[in-house]
């Protein structure tokens, strides 16, 4: 007897976006390469490996053809509790960075992971595309929220 893993869309793009919400995110990134590159499999790798200097911990990177014969991409990013990944100037950076070496590119701080989540998590059912998840597997594990530091509690 064969098993029969095949899931509607509707469940698939579901489930992904459950798993994407589970975790924390720091940025949203819309990239599109201004060469024309066309390789969707290998993208997510080059575009991990050209933010390594950054030191994310986990990323989720979706690849679609662009309508102008390149490539776009949709991904979450997150770094390390403490490091200074959300900082302006962080995000600076890497806007900077991303686009000297693959062109326009929009960095916006993920303010809720089920929002940026759920957009994510529908280009893994579009069928002319591919995705990735990138990063340490401990990394995509749900993380508890920090407790807060003194110098966020309230003032008696």
């Amino acid at each position: 007897m064969q098993a029969h893993f095949y899931r509607p869309p509707g469940e698939v793009r579901e489930a992904y976006s459950d798993l994407l919400q589970s975790l924390p995110w720091d940025y949203y990134i819309t990239q599109t390469y201004r060469h024309l590159h066309r390789d969707t499999i290998s993208a997510p790798a080059r575009w991990w490996e050209a933010i390594q200097p950054t030191l994310p911990t986990r990323a989720f990177v979706a690849v679609e053809p662009h309508y102008l014969d390149g490539i776009h991409l949709h991904c979450l990013v997150k770094f390390p509790r403490g490091d200074a990944g959300r900082s302006l100037f962080h995000r600076l950076d890497l806007r900077r960075d991303l686009r000297d070496r693959f062109g326009f590119v929009n960095v916006e701080a993920a303010r809720t992971s089920s929002a940026v989540a759920t957009y994510c998590a529908k280009y893994v059912t579009k069928g002319h595309l591919s995705y990735e998840f990138q990063g340490n597997p401990d990394s995509w594990s749900p993380e508890p929220d920090p407790p807060p530091s003194t110098s966020q509690l309230p003032l008696l």
